[in-house]
């Protein structure tokens, strides 16, 4: 398909596209078929040698299992608790109604704050809560210059 690329180049391009993907779906769940442990992963670390920003961008994917109406009141519940995690800028949620399936997408202003918080809190919090599962965590460095273009919130990091 790209015959052109060498294989370092072309492993590169698959990181960006499943970024782009990631990004482009920030509203929907992702798909986390067959994921039944907390993994973790960083798509850029690798290659971005020298970013702008240490603010650091969480998602959490994960199914829940009581009804609709139950979890959007425990989320709106534990909302107020989260606000409060130290370092913590914002976080978008999200949620798949009809595959009863919800992510998050949290920006930490550095990565001791994003560590203190998939450590401490979500493991106190989400991992233990018998009413959720599937669940996929995801680490990932900022791409400032193109954020800015599209108008990513993240002008309130400098």
């Amino acid at each position: 398909m790209l015959p052109n690329l060498d294989q370092k180049a072309k492993n590169m391009l698959g990181k960006l596209l499943r970024l782009m993907f990631v990004v482009g779906t920030v509203g929907l769940a992702g798909s986390f078929a067959g994921a039944t442990s907390v993994t973790s992963q960083n798509l850029l670390a690798e290659n971005q040698t020298t970013p702008s920003t240490s603010s650091r961008i969480l998602q959490i994917n994960f199914k829940y299992n009581n009804s609709t109406s139950d979890f959007r009141k425990q989320m709106k519940d534990v909302a107020p608790r989260i606000a409060k995690a130290p370092g913590l800028r914002w976080k978008i949620w999200s949620i798949d109604e009809g595959n009863k399936e919800a992510s998050g997408f949290y920006l930490f202003e550095d990565e001791k704050s994003l560590n203190n918080y998939v450590e401490n809190i979500f493991n106190v919090g989400m991992r233990n809560n018998s009413a959720i599962s599937n669940i996929v965590v995801k680490k990932f460095n900022i791409l400032e210059d193109p954020t800015i273009v599209t108008r990513g919130p993240i002008s309130q990091l400098k």
